[in-house]
């Protein structure tokens, strides 16, 4: 790692975060630009500073040559765009998986991919923290679809740490647990569904997205840490029987 200048403070570096238009996303623009980033978010809804479809590589080249003329070039990546979608193996349209796959997993990879290709030739450090989820690791019923994807988003980070490490560039990612976000307001409108979150989670309750973002910025913050996955969950994904009716029922809303 010789030549690589280290890691600066967050008030001194330009942060991208993709999907920051709401959620997740916009909880950590928020705590990023409180802690003196220079934000530039990214996403396909109104909301956000430079649109982009992550799932599509010349929206991704075009959003990052916007960022770096608004900003200068990033040091910091936040990958949190994301769809939730499924059903039951059996019933599954591959259209959905690819959907699916196209946001969740390819636009990590189009987003990290653009990101190191800009910061490499520069020298400096760097680091990616990738939204992934609680249902990466577990296994609910109907969601093969939102869970392979994630859980592929969650190992790309880790043969990203490898390859990208020699340029001071850390990557790490963050799971988050059920999360009262616009994107599950359709699950957590399921009777009986916060309910029962909140009785298989040792803390007691959903996730809100500035749980997430704090999450987020520590780990942007941890100068020793790469390839790891934290789980930001409330000890949600250490309940074996977590989600045992909750994902069959969702499943079901999915197929009406």
């Amino acid at each position: 790692m010789t030549g690589v200048r280290e890691d600066r403070d967050l008030a001194a570096q330009v942060a991208v975060v993709t999907g920051g238009a709401s959620g997740i996303g916009r909880a950590v623009a928020h705590r990023l630009r409180s802690a003196g980033a220079r934000v530039v978010s990214w996403d396909v809804n109104q909301g956000a500073d430079v649109f982009c479809d992550v799932s599509d590589p010349s929206s991704v080249a075009a959003a990052m040559a916007e960022t770096v003329l608004r900003a200068g070039p990033p040091t910091v990546l936040v990958a949190s765009a994301g769809v939730i979608g499924g059903g039951p193996i059996v019933d599954l349209d591959p259209a959905e998986w690819d959907r699916v796959f196209s946001v969740n997993a390819r636009g990590v990879f189009l987003a990290v991919q653009a990101f190191a290709r800009q910061l490499i030739p520069s020298g400096e450090a760097g680091s990616v923290v990738i939204i992934g989820s609680v249902n990466g690791q577990v296994a609910d019923p109907g969601t093969a679809a939102y869970s392979s994807a994630k859980a592929a988003a969650m190992h790309f980070a880790r043969i990203a740490a490898r390859e990208l490490g020699s340029y001071g560039i850390r990557v790490n990612a963050i799971g988050p647990g059920p999360t009262d976000t616009p994107m599950m307001a359709d699950t957590s409108a399921i009777p009986g569904y916060r309910d029962e979150i909140a009785a298989n989670t040792p803390l007691g309750r959903m996730g809100a997205p500035e749980d997430i973002a704090e999450a987020v910025v520590g780990l942007l913050q941890m100068r020793w840490v790469t390839g790891q996955l934290v789980m930001a969950d409330g000890g949600s994904a250490l309940c074996t029987a977590r989600g045992a009716s909750i994902g069959a029922r969702a499943a079901a809303r999915q197929e009406r």
